[in-house]
């Protein structure tokens, strides 16, 4: 059975795939209507990437949307030697890396403005709390749950927050995630560890 899985899985991959060589192939050639089809198929793990890493949901969309810019302008660079989303998780993993690090440097004043723009924004969440229906409890503490790994994950370095995103929210294979990061499976599964147990470990006071 597991086999079956796994072949089947990987078929739709690879169908998938040839599905993104063929709006890529249009796309590179100025077709935008191509191009908005990649963007539609993939724009929802790209601003789950941007959110994650950055923990801001107008900063993600804008990351996102420059994201998305950035691969239309790079697209006749694309080798097809990967797939598209492994190129482009690369491009919105390095981006939202190159983010937080224009961010350290910025004046902590800044940084204290944006959270109190995200205190006063009202959240999604806010209608899982007013829900009166059943079950209105459990999604709350589910989100709740979600929103302390959130803030936990933002508490990380930023080597550590990319390989947990791309492993345990996104769930990338250890090659995949090697190649857009540049590493060594084995590093790959070192560095996981460590991150794993550094979040589990700020995680602790909370259980």
């Amino acid at each position: 059975m597991r086999e079956e899985v796994s072949i089947t899985a990987q078929t739709q991959a690879v169908g998938q795939h040839d599905d993104d060589l063929a709006a890529i192939e249009r796309a590179s050639t100025g077709d935008g209507d191509a191009f908005e089809m990649l963007v539609r198929k993939h724009q929802t793990w790209v601003f789950t990437l941007a959110y994650r890493m950055l923990g801001d949901h107008a900063e993600a969309e804008e990351m996102a949307q420059e994201i998305f810019l950035k691969a239309f302008r790079a697209l006749k660079r694309f080798e097809r030697k990967s797939r598209f989303s492994t190129w482009l998780y690369s491009i919105a993993t390095n981006h939202c890396l190159n983010q937080l690090e224009s961010r350290r440097r910025r004046p902590r004043l800044q940084e204290l403005n944006r959270s109190a723009r995200r205190e006063g924004n009202p959240s999604p969440l806010l209608d899982q709390i007013a829900d009166p229906t059943p079950g209105a409890d459990q999604a709350l503490e589910r989100a709740d749950l979600r929103r302390l790994v959130q803030e936990q994950l933002l508490t990380l370095t930023p080597e550590h927050r990319s390989i947990l995103v791309l492993r345990d929210i996104q769930g990338l294979a250890y090659e995949e995630i090697g190649e857009i990061l540049r590493l060594e499976p084995g590093t790959v599964r070192s560095r996981l560890h460590r991150a794993r147990m550094e979040l589990k470990e700020r995680l602790q006071p909370y259980r």
